[in-house]
């Protein structure tokens, strides 16, 4: 009877670190999971990155650089060359996941949201967007009160520095 016992102790000390080893992977698989991409409001992603780290970024989202306008599911290229930039609305979101060869040189994914509903119910996951080869930015643009966290939640199956996510609320009030 004490062999058994004796046994059972070596078995649980051999044991032991395999699964604390087991604990901590299942915890940090777990925490990466339950981490969003961090987003930045726009303004202050220029401010601290900088007037002219950010001057490209600028470009993308304030000038007129050749884009992609989805609206209601239509597809409009406007100016000449490659597109750097898509312009999609959250009703014209499923138009993204297609395997579209003119995604491929963009490198600004604007979602423009215009209501509490379309805010609650936007996910887009890494998986949606395989066309987008060289994105390096999502920007959120919407016309109702938004919080940094609920950004967070919209962008998933990004590693953290993989894309920047920008978002800004444009409100007139």
């Amino acid at each position: 009877m004490m062999t058994l016992i004796t046994l059972a102790k070596k078995e649980n000390r051999n044991s032991l670190p395999f699964l604390l080893t087991l604990s901590f992977i299942l915890f940090g698989l777990c925490l990466s999971e339950g981490y969003a991409q961090k987003a930045f409001l726009l303004d202050e992603f220029v401010k601290e990155a900088g007037e002219k780290n950010t001057d490209y970024l600028k470009t993308l989202v304030f000038d007129h650089v050749p884009s992609i306008i989805i609206k209601d599911s239509n597809i409009k290229i406007v100016g000449e060359g490659f597109p750097q930039k898509v312009s999609v609305d959250f009703r014209s979101i499923a138009a993204l996941e297609s395997e579209n060869d003119i995604f491929r040189t963009v490198k600004l994914l604007q979602i423009n949201l215009g209501s509490t509903s379309e805010k609650s119910a936007l996910r887009i996951n890494l998986e949606d967007l395989k066309s987008f080869s060289n994105i390096a930015y999502i920007f959120i643009n919407s016309e109702i009160p938004m919080t940094q966290a609920e950004a967070e939640m919209m962008v998933t199956g990004f590693e953290e520095g993989d894309i920047i996510l920008l978002y800004q609320v444009n409100s007139n009030f």
